[in-house]
């Protein structure tokens, strides 16, 4: 058997000039990026994972070599393009004109396949050393469980994450027959276990020998993902493009794919210090798993070992995540069922700091566009779009993933990184702190009339209100999004903000006018309250709107 993630296609990607979805090699992936649309794979926690796979690459790439091919005067590569010692003062500037040129001729130069060529035997599903697996030799090393016991193995169905079925638990809404469950071509399995080393769970429970830490599920899937998405994949991959070191702007970091270690006793140690690495191309390519994948007639047997979890307090390498305090650290911000349906413009304020507060820290990804904003890398009036998806775990001990939630949100980059006095950033939040409060009010409303209607049951009204809550603020969601699409630097600040309360009493009239509509007969009615006052939908509604109007004055 054969197959080379350079030379064998595997990438599902969009052609942009017939709309069609095909498959390509990462050779070609890169080589024609700037003519692909999108990734295009089975979910989007997938393109994701396939997204910082290919960055990793990226990255490694262009801190060795400019746009040009030239490797940096300051820099010294064996070889195999890989880093070997500085020879000179390490230039930042280098990297941010690097950067510059690629953006602007709008494909990736040769050194990319080249390094790809160079290291073709690391992308080999069935090498010496095969990709993103160990021997068996290194597996039974590690392994509490030998192969040769049969124990510690995972199904194609387990981790490909559409379905997610253990032996144990079967999938009973899977997009695959119960016949198809473990099928694949190649191409989906490659895939299915990139993804399948972000997005674990921890249902597999073969651990290493001596490990007492808790299993890893994945760094992806403990983060709150944010990044930039492009009018083409080459433009999606080069924004997300950070070569500079955030956490150690005056040094050279170099970076490590997990491809590029000298041995895997090594690369387990790193691991096993907890701590994330210290450049983007490692943790883009971390494991969560030990993998050697047995192939008898075509069909794989695969076998995992648990790594332990890493520790992403204050773990500020990532440039993709919303950050929160947390008990004196600062962590990724993270979503459950509960909030599973909160858009990202809500939450404006954890993807820029609009008040220049010390406690608060922008992704990763935002303070990199700033950067090249700042840089004159990128046109101040270019149209940021940053992504959201997440995947929701049910919350069992097992974290077995139960749905992905995909969100975004386009604004004009003078507008997000505004540093005027009457700077928009902080307008904007405030005015989406001022629509909450509506819809707060708005909700609060529908719970009094809830009680009327359910006789006082506080249960009843509760999700009687819900229910109306997130069917108001579905309302909002494609109305704010593009009124924040639309504003420019240049705009009137009174005045857009002006527009914006107009369109919220406009959806706020419409949806108080469906809300009655289905009013109960014991609702208009209503009952006596406190004083003697008349309490029905039409007296819960009068007072909501005088709240609203002064609210919105």
């Amino acid at each position: 058997m054969s197959f080379n993630l350079v030379k064998d296609p595997w990438i599902k990607v969009v052609e942009k000039k017939s709309g069609h979805e095909i498959i390509v090699s990462l050779r070609d992936a890169f080589r024609n990026s700037h003519n692909y649309l999108c990734l295009s794979g089975d979910m989007k926690c997938q393109d994701l994972s396939v997204l910082r796979f290919m960055l990793a690459i990226l990255t490694t790439v262009y801190t060795r070599f400019d746009a040009d091919d030239n490797p940096y005067e300051w820099i010294e590569l064996d070889d195999h393009m890989r880093f070997t010692r500085l020879v000179d003062e390490y230039e930042e500037d280098d990297l941010f004109d690097t950067w510059e040129k690629l953006y602007g001729q709008g494909y990736f130069s040769d050194a990319v396949i080249e390094y790809l060529y160079k290291n073709i035997d690391a992308f080999d599903m069935f090498g010496e050393r095969p990709f993103y697996q160990v021997t068996r030799e290194e597996y039974d090393s590690f392994a509490t469980k030998k192969i040769s016991t049969g124990k510690g193995t995972v199904s194609v169905k387990q981790i490909n994450r559409r379905i997610s079925e253990s032996n144990n638990s079967p999938s009973l809404f899977s997009p695959k027959s119960e016949q198809k469950k473990d099928s694949f071509s190649m191409d989906e399995l490659v895939r299915w276990i990139i993804t399948y080393q972000n997005y674990t769970g921890t249902a597999d429970k073969t651990k290493m020998k001596g490990m007492k830490d808790s299993i890893s599920s994945g760094w992806l899937y403990k983060l709150s993902p944010v990044y930039a998405d492009g009018n083409s994949l080459f433009e999606t991959l080069v924004l997300n493009l950070v070569l500079v070191n955030q956490i150690d702007t005056d040094n050279y970091v170099n970076q490590v794919p997990v491809w590029e270690n000298d041995s895997l006793d090594g690369y387990v140690e790193s691991i096993k210090r907890l701590v994330p690495p210290d450049n983007i191309a490692a943790l883009y390519t971390t494991w969560s798993r030990l993998m050697h994948i047995e192939w008898e007639d075509d069909k794989p047997t695969i076998y995992v070992v648990g790594l332990p979890v890493l520790d992403n307090k204050n773990a500020f390498i990532e440039p993709m995540t919303v950050w929160m305090n947390k008990k004196d650290n600062i962590v990724p911000d993270t979503r459950s069922k509960k909030n599973v349906s909160k858009a990202m413009w809500r939450d404006f304020g954890m993807y820029v700091n609009t008040g220049g507060k010390e406690d608060r820290r922008e992704p990763g990804i935002v303070a990199w566009l700033r950067e090249l904003k700042e840089n004159g890398c990128i046109d101040r009036m270019k149209l940021l779009s940053l992504d959201s998806i997440f995947v929701i775990s049910d919350g069992s001990s097992s974290n077995t993933p139960i749905m992905e939630v995909f969100n975004d949100m386009n604004i004009n980059a003078s507008v997000f990184f505004d540093e005027g006095e009457n700077r928009w950033p902080r307008r904007i939040e405030d005015t989406i702190a001022t629509t909450h409060n509506v819809a707060n009010d708005y909700i609060k409303m529908v719970k009094k009339v809830g009680l009327i209607r359910f006789h006082g049951d506080n249960k009843q009204a509760g999700s009687f209100s819900e229910k109306y809550g997130l069917a108001f603020y579905d309302g909002l969601n494609v109305p704010f999004k593009n009124w924040l699409s639309g504003l420019k630097d240049s705009d009137n600040r009174d005045e857009k903000i002006s527009e914006w309360k107009n369109t919220l009493k406009q959806i706020v009239s419409d949806s108080l006018n469906d809300f009655m509509k289905g009013a109960a007969h014991s609702e208009m009615v209503g009952s006596f309250g406190k004083n003697d006052k008349i309490n029905n939908i039409f007296t819960a509604v009068s007072l909501f709107k005088n709240k609203m109007y002064k609210k919105l004055k």
